[in-house]
């Protein structure tokens, strides 16, 4: 079932991207040459595009930040509950960001931060399996270039390439990990997007000390209810390559645009597989 949804996103995200590429789409719908602009020669505000972050959802944004502009994104607090048999646990993220600083009209750079995080681990059949882990967790570096599509145009499609640092000792993975994310977005209407990703990721796995490949499509859509305040819907599948099952969840919540430069943002990730963890967040986005 969960190898057809994979499938399924592709197949819908296959449309868009062949769409994109057929309609020559020009990098700015603005009538300035933006190219011009760097990290030393700054995009003109008037000239800036609307703010898009990452986050909340699993879904990346297509878009890059303006030419020697600065933006932060931040789980402001998100907490994370599990349960398997007798095993049940939870995580407190605090500040978990990301700062982007735009190198060009296209292209800008990123670095994330897992500033503190509260686990702990719990076993109620066995209690000496019962862990604690506090403390600043590792470090990412991201490139991302909008490859086509930007400013007002309905289409955007973007490539993010990242490599994750073990800078977070015990709280963190323990390996480099690394991926890259194709993600793309559809404007149907002025309130009503629609979008998606393709994703892989090469994840460390402390207990077996071994790498493995996960796959994770999404397919998303938000709708601007009133002006400033948009609601998103994202199904989200998870394929570890090492098991035959897919695990998916449905995420939903609500960004509030405080100005054209400050957003907030929060919501829920809940699990339709077992193997999904209980998600709960809120978050801030902000540029300069």
């Amino acid at each position: 079932m969960m190898f057809r949804f994979g499938t399924a996103c592709l197949l819908l995200l296959l449309p868009v991207l062949a769409a994109t590429a057929q309609t020559g789409v020009k990098n700015d719908t603005i009538k300035v040459d933006k190219e011009q602009y760097d990290l030393f020669h700054p995009t003109p505000r008037k000239y800036m595009r609307p703010m898009v972050p990452d986050r909340p959802g699993i879904t990346e944004s297509p878009y890059s930040v303006d030419a020697g502009h600065f933006q932060y994104e931040t789980d402001v607090v998100r907490l994370l509950t599990r349960r398997d048999g007798t095993t049940h646990g939870r995580d407190w993220y605090i500040n978990h960001a990301l700062g982007k600083i735009g190198l060009s009209n296209r292209t800008d750079l990123q670095v994330g931060l897992d500033s503190y995080t509260d686990t702990r681990n719990y076993d109620d059949a066995d209690p000496s399996q019962n862990a604690v882990y506090r403390g600043v967790g590792d470090l990412t570096l991201r490139l991302k270039h909008t490859l086509v599509g930007d400013d007002n145009s309905r289409w955007a499609l973007g490539l993010i390439g990242y490599a994750t640092l073990p800078t977070g000792g015990p709280r963190g993975d323990g390996a480099v990990e690394y991926g890259a994310v194709l993600p793309v977005v559809f404007q149907i209407t002025k309130p009503w997007n629609i979008g998606g990703q393709v994703a892989t990721q090469v994840y460390w796995d402390r207990e077996t000390r071994s790498r493995y490949l996960q796959l994770t499509p999404t397919f998303t859509t938000s709708y601007e209810v009133v002006k400033r305040l948009q609601v998103f819907a994202e199904l989200v599948g998870y394929k570890d390559v090492r098991q035959s099952q897919w695990g998916s969840s449905i995420n939903t919540g609500l960004q509030l645009a405080v100005s054209d430069n400050v957003q907030f943002d929060l919501g829920t990730h809940q699990p339709i597989t077992n193997s999904v963890d209980h998600e709960y967040f809120f978050g801030l986005s902000f540029r300069r």
